[in-house]
This record gives structure tokens, C-alpha cells and sequence, in this order.
């Protein structure tokens, strides 16, 4: 268990060390939106700890946030609280009176010069595909990190899930593939803007941890099929719009069916999900081509 001194140390180290390159520390500061003492993020935290590689830093909510997306704390007079915290298992850590994205704010703004190398959110408690998009604060506080400049990853599992160890084994692959990949760290960054892209990570509660993962675009669980007339009293018609939703839980570990496109589809289906996201939460078709290497390391 790291004690605060050991924090310092830390800390000293962050400010100390270079650009990532595959020979240097990897800065990564770890949030999410479950709230620091949430199981999720205790697993990332220690998988991303026992690579000596990795510079760790936490900073996340003091409670849970989640469906807060990507809403900063900035009304006239509004203020946000710092603490010292620790998740499930003692590792230390900062946590914010505020939303997830105040939390990276907060982290890169004023805790952590130099910038973090990478920042990943999560392992959120509930995918996070389809309109959930928009709405995630674990995809919400990575989408802030993009427009800093600095490539995040979003990491969600299914709702069902007790044991988050392979999903934080994956996610720490992952982040070690980043550190000794100079090319994966040159894609997670827009060429024309400088701002990083995030990738949203998306893994099913089946056996092994599904059929494998798939590189997909954000779907949709809500389609509006059409209109029923309810009334008409000859100048006035009332309507009801009709609905088709899909159950996002309704995972089918079992399924044989591979034409999936979506990350509902794929994820239904028993699918991991991978897709990139721009700074702003939409699904970037550049990208789109770019991290089918992503499924492989899963």
C-alpha cells in the first residue's frame, strides 16, 4: 500500500520526469465517475501500478457522479473542494468536491505540472455506448482531457459485473502499448488541432471476457419508428410518437451473429467494444480505420 510519503515521492518523480517515450515514465492520471472509493477504479489503479514504468496519479470525485457527462463546475461563485483520499484497497489519491471533468480540470490545471502523458477514466460500473455517450461522466471527464491536448482512454464494464480484474488487466495493456508505441501515441492526437481523441472501452459481463472486441461506431438503443393519431376533432391532432428500444443489459453472450457495426450491436452480441472519439464525444470516422490493433491486444 503506498503511504502518503510514498505520494510525495511520487509526485517528485512526476515533475521530474520527461516526455513518454518507450524509455521514460508514462504520466497517468486516473479518474473516474463512480467516485474514488469505487471498486472500479481500484482495480485500474493497481494494474497500472505494478508497471514501474507508469507515473500514477489519482484524482477523482469524492462521491459518485455518474450521468453528469462532461459539466464543469463554473457558475458565478461556484466553488470546488480538494481532499486527500484513497481508493478501496489505500492507494492515495486526491478527491474533488465536484464533477468528473473538475476532477481532470482541477488535476491538470493546478495539481500536476508537467501535463499527464495520458489520462484514463474509469473502470466505470455500467457500459457507456449508445446515447450513454453523451451522457457519461467516465467518457465526459476523458472527453475534457482531449481538449487539453492529452489522449484518454474511457474504460467501462457491463452492469452485472462483480470482478473487474480483466477488464483492468486489458486497460493496462493498453496504456502500456501507448508508453513503447510511438505511433499509437502520434494517432491518439488530432494533426491539425493538437487535441487528443479518446478512446471509449466497453467490455461485457460473458466468460473470458466475451468473443473478443470489436472496432465499432457509437449506435443507437432509441429509434422513432413513426406517429400514432390519438385525436382529431377536425382542426386540432394529437400524437403519439412511436418507440423502439433496445435493452442495453439484454447481453447474449452465446450470440453467433458477427455483422455488427455499432457498439450496441457488438456489444449485445458479446462483443468488447472499441471506438475513438474526438474531443467533443462523437465517433471520428478518421479514427475509425486507424485502431484496429486496439482489438488485438484485448
Amino acid at each position: 500500500m503506498r503511504t502518503p510519503r510514498m505520494a510525495l515521492a511520487l509526485l517528485a518523480l512526476w515533475l521530474g520526469a520527461g516526455r513518454a517515450d518507450a524509455q521514460s515514465p508514462l504520466r497517468v492520471l486516473v479518474t473516474n465517475d463512480d467516485g474514488i472509493a469505487a471498486p472500479g477504479i481500484d482495480a485500474l489503479v493497481n494494474a497500472l501500478s505494478a508497471n514501474n514504468d507508469l507515473l500514477v496519479m489519482v484524482v477523482a470525485p469524492d462521491v459518485n457522479q455518474s450521468g453528469t457527462g462532461d459539466q464543469v463546475t463554473n457558475q458565478p461563485g461556484a466553488t470546488i473542494t480538494s481532499t486527500v483520499g484513497q481508493t478501496a484497497s489505500g492507494v492515495p489519491g486526491t478527491a474533488i468536491g465536484g464533477f468528473p471533468a473538475d476532477a481532470v480540470l482541477w488535476g491538470v490545471r493546478t495539481a500536476l505540472p508537467p501535463l499527464p502523458d495520458l489520462v484514463v477514466s474509469g473502470i466505470n460500473t455500467g457500459q457507456n455506448i449508445g446515447e450513454a455517450v453523451r451522457l457519461s461522466g467516465t467518457v465526459g471527464a476523458a472527453t475534457w482531457a482531449a481538449r487539453l491536448g492529452i489522449p484518454a482512454f474511457a474504460a467501462s464494464t457491463q452492469f452485472s459485473i462483480s470482478d473487474y480484474g480483466e477488464a483492468a488487466s486489458f486497460v493496462a495493456r493498453l496504456v502500456e502499448k501507448f508508453r513503447t508505441n510511438k505511433k499509437f501515441r502520434k494517432k491518439m492526437r488530432e494533426k491539425d488541432t493538437g487535441r487528443g481523441l479518446v478512446l471509449n472501452l466497453n467490455i461485457p459481463d460473458c466468460p473470458s471476457g466475451g468473443r473478443g472486441m470489436r472496432l465499432v461506431t457509437v449506435g443507437r438503443s432509441v429509434e422513432f419508428t413513426g406517429y400514432t393519431l390519438l385525436a382529431d376533432d377536425g382542426t386540432l391532432r394529437t400524437w403519439e410518437p412511436v418507440q423502439s428500444v433496445t435493452n442495453l443489459n439484454a447481453v447474449d453472450c452465446a450470440s453467433t451473429d458477427t455483422d455488427v457495426r455499432t457498439d450496441v450491436e457488438a456489444f449485445l452480441a458479446g462483443f468488447a467494444t472499441v471506438t475513438p472519439l474526438t474531443d467533443e464525444g462523437q465517433a471520428s470516422s478518421r479514427a475509425l480505420k486507424q485502431f484496429g490493433f486496439v482489438t488485438k491486444i484485448y
